[in-house]
């Protein structure tokens, strides 16, 4: 049995990775979950290089 689990988009329940089908509501369970790592992981990255980017051009550009 795996540890790893994945959330029901629809019911908020926490399934075992093996399954396709939800087990509370039946609702086919997302491949790749929006709420993943690796996506916030790249979000949180870009966000922070656009930030610095845009401090690094309020300082350089003349007023």
């Amino acid at each position: 049995m795996s540890y790893d689990t994945v959330t029901c988009l629809f019911c908020q329940t926490k399934n075992d990775t093996s399954l396709e089908n939800c087990s509370h509501c039946g609702m086919a369970l997302a491949k790749n979950h929006p709420e993943g790592k690796a996506k916030i992981s790249f979000f949180v990255k870009a966000f922070w290089g656009i930030v610095i980017f845009c401090v690094v051009m309020i300082i350089y550009l003349p007023r």
